[in-house]
């Protein structure tokens, strides 16, 4: 790997509700980044960041473990946290040392106890925060509810930057609102197809970039004073 300087490292913590799939995340990110070359599963105890043999007994992350990928000329170090209450000094001392935080919610269960305390120690240390709503492939998942958790219990700025297409079973991709392109994947597989927004979710993938738009602009006045310019 090669060495790269302070501007060019990033330290991201991922943070949320123990059992929410943090450390499946991560594992999902190195491999599709090509840090390692097979997907880890924490079922199979497979994972590169559980590597404890009481980790892999309890299927549960019980400390704080680093590991890095190189995307986009950057070299980015995520640290997988635990979410128990009784490891939640782990996760916070992460915090300290990371540039951003990812928080992951449960798309069954949505926002929960160490949920918010987590995005408000995120939020005392001013981090940027990115939401990944987690397990939209389960019985029950569903984004609006997550969403609406979220709205309420963590902060009302929170919106989408992608939809799901399809929920539980039917769950095969997303719409990138920023781009207004779908991607869907192959099953097992996991490669994404880029390709057109389905007819049936154009308006919902309109009306949710405009929502998008506007929430950016609120935190900005210039941007702000471009949008309603705009709108006129």
């Amino acid at each position: 790997m090669k060495v790269y300087d302070a501007a060019g490292i990033r330290n991201v913590a991922i943070v949320g509700h123990g059992g929410c799939g943090k450390t499946q995340l991560v594992s999902t990110m190195l491999f599709v980044a090509g840090a390692v070359n097979r997907l880890g599963k924490v079922d199979d105890g497979s994972t590169v960041t559980d590597f404890d043999e009481e980790e892999i007994a309890r299927k549960h992350t019980l400390s704080s473990s680093l590991a890095h990928a190189e995307w986009q000329q950057s070299k980015i170090n995520i640290i997988d946290t635990p979410g128990f209450a009784n490891f939640l000094s782990d996760a916070r001392s992460a915090l300290r040392v990371a540039e951003a935080a990812v928080v992951v919610v449960d798309a069954v269960a949505g926002v929960e106890v160490q949920t918010e305390k987590l995005w408000a120690e995120a939020a005392a240390l001013n981090l940027p925060r990115l939401v990944v709503v987690n397990r939209l492939e389960r019985e029950r998942a569903s984004l609006e509810r997550a969403l609406e958790s979220l709205q309420r219990d963590c902060a009302r700025e929170i919106v989408p930057i992608q939809l799901p297409i399809g929920e539980e079973r039917q769950f095969t991709g997303i719409v990138d609102l920023v781009r207004m392109k779908a991607f869907t994947f192959a099953a097992g597989t996991g490669k994404m197809t880029e390709g057109e927004i389905p007819a049936d979710m154009v308006q919902r993938a309109t009306v949710a970039r405009e929502q998008l738009l506007e929430m950016v602009a609120e935190a900005d006045e210039a941007l702000m004073e471009t949008f309603f310019a705009e709108a006129r």
